[in-house]
């Protein structure tokens, strides 16, 4: 379980996935060791919440709250049950192997930070642009009854939204019971938690050890503007967040089974939710070919590509009467940033600006406490999360490292030229979708035990983000 995490991708082939069954029992050890205080720490955090809001609040708990605690009660008591078992047969058999297994340690990191988001949630968004599509689609059209301070455009007298299909998709369940009294932040935070859960598969299948896992996982949990996205949920939040688990699930199985229609698969549900992440295919289909694929296996990934693509055309031709998404560009004719930022709503020219966004943007200073105060038009990705810089560790001459950074360049790429920075943000929120490529820049290049640098840029990054969030939260942007 410990692999050079470099040599993961250009090893042998039976190098590549190391499965909890060929695993040592110290490791499965390790992994129901660690699944155990997952769920206990889940708890903890429940109980307090729950404490909390009963105490101070005087209100009902979270539901999502009283849910992870619900689940991590039942892992600790069956985790309880099983340790008065000593045999190896029997009942208790199955449970005791889930338990031990990677997708058993997953869920027990997939219900702590339920319990951790749905404490620290934000109340309810009212730009639930989602919501509405898909309520919508419901009603068997693509147009929405839009309230003004939504963002939309009005073609042929008919109000139509502006965001990729994928997150109106992913409510459509819930939608279909609470209609447009839907909670979206809700939601968001669900799929915050399942995007956790794979950020730990991930690091397991790219051959990290337990411990600089768990370091991990609190980084991107914690430590990013991922936290933030997924406990505010608003329309432009959820819509980048929805695109993650499948990126996330995507690379989880470049790394494990290689499979190229699956790959393809969840690449392009992650392009239904953002249209950049098309541009990482071709670091897909390379990966793939190092795991040893062949150009005919690697055929298997255009039948989903077809589907998506089909799925995309479809959307559009249902608004626009258009093969392709102009609201866009129908909204950069109405809006009146557009003044400030001429040229076009996707030129060079915006470049400058957005490259001081991702690299330069510092929050400001003033006689106000707390002092230091995020700003509005966003923060740098180093001055917010100084741990990405450990994604620049690993050797880019190696073929897998090259094009992982490939793709979260091409996939960042039309942010960096969009007339508008984002706005409103905590961090850049436009590159969250590039976050798990460079989780894994990060994986690749992190020692077999991880350096004190690691640990001190991690415990940095989870401060200050910590510090910018409770800000917002309480105080608003600026000073």
């Amino acid at each position: 379980m410990n692999a050079d995490p470099q040599s993961v991708l250009e090893g042998t082939r039976s190098s590549f996935v190391a499965e909890v069954a060929d695993a040592t029992p110290d490791t499965r050890a390790d992994t129901q060791d660690a699944a155990r205080w997952f769920f206990i720490a889940a708890a903890l955090i429940a109980l307090t919440d729950i404490a909390i809001a009963a105490c101070f609040g005087h209100q009902m708990p979270n539901g999502l709250v009283v849910a992870a605690l619900a689940v991590a009660m039942a892992g600790i008591a069956t985790d309880l049950a099983i340790g008065t078992d000593r045999g190896t047969s029997g009942r208790w058999h199955f449970i005791k192997s889930t338990l031990a297994s990677d997708g058993g340690s997953a869920f027990a990191v997939g219900v702590l930070f339920l319990a951790f988001y749905g404490a620290t949630i934000s109340p309810p968004t009212p730009y639930i642009e989602p919501v509405q599509q898909a309520y919508a689609f419901l009603h068997g059209r693509a147009w929405v009854d839009a309230p003004s301070y939504m963002e939309h455009v009005v073609w042929h007298g008919r109000s139509y939204l502006l965001h990729p299909p994928l997150a109106a998709l992913l409510t459509l369940p819930a939608v279909a019971i609470w209609g447009l009294a839907t909670n979206q932040t809700a939601i968001s935070v669900i799929v915050g938690t399942v995007s956790l859960g794979l950020v730990w598969r991930l690091l397991g299948r790219i051959g990290l050890g337990l411990a600089a896992r768990i370091w991990l996982t609190l980084f991107f949990g914690i430590g990013t503007t991922f936290w933030y996205e997924a406990t505010l949920g608003s329309s432009w939040d959820f819509v980048v967040l929805v695109s993650i688990p499948f990126t996330l699930g995507a690379l989880t199985e470049v790394f494990g089974e290689a499979r190229p229609w699956m790959v393809a698969l969840l690449g392009a549900l992650a392009a239904l939710g953002r249209n950049d992440m098309i541009f990482a295919l071709p670091s897909y289909a390379g990966l793939l070919w190092l795991r040893g694929r062949s150009t005919r296996d690697l055929l298997w990934m255009l039948p989903p590509l077809f589907a998506a693509l089909a799925i995309f055309v479809a959307f559009n031709e249902a608004r626009f009467g258009e093969p392709y998404d102009i609201g866009m560009w129908l909204w950069y004719g109405q809006d009146k940033y557009r003044f400030a930022r001429p040229g076009g709503p996707l030129a060079l020219s915006h470049f400058p600006f957005n490259l001081y966004t991702v690299l330069f943007m510092a929050p400001s200073y003033s006689d106000k406490f707390p002092y230091i105060h995020p700003e509005f038009l966003g923060q740098a990705l180093l001055l917010t999360s100084p741990a990405f810089v450990l994604a620049l560790r690993p050797s880019f001459l190696r073929p897998a490292t090259a094009l992982i950074a490939l793709a979260a360049a091409l996939c960042a790429g039309p942010g960096m030229l969009w007339y508008a920075n984002g706005f409103a943000q905590l961090g850049a929120r436009y590159y969250v979708e590039i976050y798990p490529f460079l989780l894994t820049l990060i994986a690749l290049g992190a020692p077999r035990r991880l350096d004190q640098l690691t640990k001190i840029l991690i415990v940095v990054s989870i401060a200050f983000v910590v510090f910018f969030t409770w800000q917002v939260r309480w105080y608003g942007w600026g000073g």
